[in-house]
This record gives structure tokens, sequence and C-alpha cells, in this order.
């Protein structure tokens, strides 16, 4: 059975309907992600057509709470691209905590929360947790909620398991989780210095005085408008000489961004903001 496909007018009359009754702009995402992300909402909820997906986006809160969950984009798996993981355990953390003072990671769109899940048991490992804050970010509520719970998706523990192993050789990563009625939990004591916020899909109001960014594999899905407008209101929140993690497939580059970052770990894509 084929997908119903969304056109251009009703791409851009969904836009219109999102700005007009929940003020969010989605309207510089990438238009094939956010084509694509449609035609699975219709499908998955049998709304039969476009008209009545922009009719529940107008009348239905609950639906929209729905809507924007599936419009996020998860992470899928603990400690995805080992190398960068091991990076991190072996150079990056032991080089920006060795001193003294609080850290604070940002996450902009947690989405699953795999990501969040991997630092967290990184810094425990390492016996480096009570150091940091954590400000875990999204669009969703639903998101944020289901994060908060530590809920993870036991159909992915096997790759998790051996994502683990490759970093963690004498760790067991059963130690960090439970699994109840089928649904896995993280430990709920990784959760602790975490505060969980909602937020647009422009990060207007972002935290201050962030030493880390974790936004990995997440440029592919706005266009360069949006990225360069991201990236900018990332270097605001970012202290002088804190770092941006992006994917290692994307990198910074716009107009000047030479002036706000510069590239530490180029086979991780890390990147650092300038001093001056």
């Amino acid at each position: 059975m084929s997908r119903y496909e969304i056109g251009i007018v009703d791409t851009r009359n969904i836009l219109k309907a999102i700005k007009e009754s929940h003020d969010l702009d989605f309207k510089n995402h990438a238009l094939t992600f956010f084509k694509r992300r449609m035609e699975y909402i219709v499908d998955r909820y049998n709304l039969k057509h476009a008209d009545v997906l922009i009719d529940k986006i107008h009348s239905d809160p609950e639906f929209f709470r729905l809507f924007l969950r599936e419009v996020c984009i998860e992470t899928t798996e603990l400690f995805r691209d080992p190398s960068l993981w091991r990076y991190l355990m072996d150079q990056f953390f032991p080089s920006v905590l060795k001193g003294g003072g609080s850290y604070k990671i940002w996450f902009p769109e947690v989405s699953s929360g795999e990501e969040l899940y991997s630092v967290a048991i990184m810094l425990r490992e390492m016996k480096l947790l009570d150091r940091v804050q954590f400000v875990v970010g999204s669009i969703s509520q639903m998101r944020l909620d289901e994060v908060k719970q530590g809920k993870l998706d036991i159909s992915k523990m096997e790759v998790n398991h051996a994502n683990f192993k490759r970093i963690f050789s004498e760790a067991e990563l059963d130690s960090y989780y439970t699994v109840e009625k089928e649904t896995g939990y993280i430990n709920p004591d990784l959760l602790r210095n975490m505060e969980f916020t909602l937020q647009n899909t422009y990060y207007d109001k972002h935290p201050r005085s962030v030493k880390l960014i974790m936004w990995r594999n997440q440029m592919l899905y706005f266009n360069q408008i949006l990225q360069e407008r991201l990236l900018k209101s990332f270097c605001h929140a970012i202290v002088p000489g804190g770092h941006l993690i992006v994917g290692m497939n994307e990198k910074i580059d716009y107009w000047n961004s030479g002036k706000d970052y510069i590239l530490v770990g180029e086979n991780e894509n890390i990147y650092k903001k300038r001093f001056s």
C-alpha cells in the first residue's frame, strides 16, 4: 500500500496552520524531511489526507502533542559512533573537567534520550557525574516526559550493549537500567542533576554559561538559513573556550563562522568557541 503524498501546497498550508494555531515556525526545516514526516503522520494516524491533518492541528490540542512528538528526531541507540565516545572518555572530559567549578552541558533537542543517557553513564563511569549540570530541551513535552522517566527502547538493547562494551570492556551496561513490563528504564540516579525545559524550534531562550552543547546529526533536518541562525544562537550560549559537538558527517560552515568557532577535533567534529 503506497503512502499518501503531501504536495507543495499542502506543505505550505500545514506550516501556516502550525504557525497560526501554535506560534511555532517550521518553514526553515528541510523540505524533504518535513514532507516525509507529514506523510508518516497522515498514514500512522489514518488521517486520509492533508486537510484532516490541518484541521486537527487547529482544533485538537492532544493530537498536536502527539504531532510534535512525531516530528522529533530519534537518536536510536546508546553510544552511537563509539569512536566519539572513546575520544570523550580518554581525552575530552579529562581535559575540560580537570579543574574545579561546575560544568554545564546543554542538549537543545533530546528526542529519545540515548545521547543524554550515554553522556551520564560515561561521566558516572569516570566518577565525574556530580560535577556536571545538564540542561535538557525538546520541542515536545511528551518527549521530555519520556526522557524524565528514563525510558529506553529495549528492542535496541543488543546494539546498546555492543556499543557499551567497545568503550567499557570491564563494566556492564545491565547495572544502568532495569526492565519493567517490556519497557527499559535508565537508573534514576543518572538523571538527578538535570533541568528539563520545553523549547521552540529556534532556541530563542537559550541557557547561559554553557560549556558544552551536544547537537549531533541535527543539521541535515534544517535548511542553511536555520542552520546559521541556530549555530549563532549556540555561540551566544557557550562560554568562550566552550565546545559544540555536531555529527561526524556535519560541519560548521557559514559566512564568518571562523570568527565564532574553531575546529579542535577533526575526526569527531568538535568545535570550540573562540575567546575573541
